[in-house]
């Protein structure tokens, strides 16, 4: 049960929307917005988020397209995880989805509650770095379409009253080379210690992680030596992770240490399968 009363609200357009989110937050009651709900409900009960007014963006046609559209796929913000991996429209996107949560949370947890949630790991975001994919951002200054990798810096860069409404990517991306390794303590189900995806474009390597650090990312600079073939393998690797912009983890699941050994194991794998090297 939810320990506080609050407003909700489901608005059918983008304008109503603007319009509700403005209206709340006049009257200073710092609405959210609301996609599958799962996160939300779970801090709520746990007394960990409080709220006076929750929008629900579901109902917008705009969050549950998926579909290809003058070569691009696009995405809605309010698809469920299991809506996106059964359609397979971007192989890596579905293979990264499907171990997050067991199938019955997937069927309630939205592309852009993944995204955006306050959970740190935001794996549903690590295809879409390395695809170099764009969102649709709505809010009360506008809609814009961006680079994913001009506003996400270890999080969605969201302006005040700003919403996820859509992401997209290149249709070219379905056909590269990729490598997805993820590692869990005991079940797939479980959160990662490690997860590392990676997409092999124009002969270059480029590669995004979770679990390792406190919060996910991607690095241009681990990615230069990852791709520099004047150094060995070995010092390729050892370079790179000595560039990760975040320290390593460690919590309950596992330590400092044994993420590194694991990342280290996961970038060797990688370079084998995407360039038949072996480290």
């Amino acid at each position: 049960m939810i320990p506080f009363d609050f407003q909700y609200y489901r608005p059918t357009t983008i304008q109503e929307v603007i319009n509700t989110f403005n209206d709340l937050d006049s009257q200073g009651l710092s609405p959210i917005y609301y996609g599958g709900g799962t996160e939300i409900i779970t801090m709520a009960r746990k007394e960990s988020l409080s709220t006076k007014a929750v929008i629900d963006i579901k109902a917008l046609p705009e969050t549950k397209v998926l579909e290809e559209v003058k070569g691009e796929l696009v995405f809605g913000a309010g698809l469920s995880l299991s809506e996106i991996i059964e359609s397979n429209l971007f192989t890596l996107f579905s293979k990264v989805l499907r171990p997050i949560a067991d199938h019955t949370v997937r069927n309630k947890l939205t592309l852009g509650g993944n995204i955006c949630g306050r959970l740190p790991y935001r794996e549903a975001i690590l295809p879409l770095l390395v695809a170099d994919g764009k969102v649709v951002l709505v809010g009360p200054e506008g809609r814009r379409e961006v680079d994913i990798n001009t506003v996400f810096d270890k999080r969605l860069l969201l302006k005040k009253g700003e919403f996820l409404l859509q992401v997209k990517v290149n249709k070219s991306v379905i056909s590269s080379p990729y490598f997805n390794r993820r590692k869990e303590k005991q079940t797939l189900v479980d959160y990662p210690i490690t997860n590392i995806v990676a997409l092999k474009e124009g002969g270059k390597i480029k590669m995004a992680f979770s679990g390792v650090a406190p919060l996910p990312f991607r690095s241009i600079e681990m990615e230069s030596f990852i791709n520099n073939k004047e150094l060995s393998s070995e010092e390729r690797i050892t370079k790179a992770i000595e560039l990760m912009p975040l320290p390593f983890k460690k919590d309950h699941l596992a330590s400092d240490d044994y993420r590194r050994a694991l990342l280290e194991k996961s970038m060797k794998e990688m370079l084998a399968n995407l360039e038949g090297v072996i480290v």
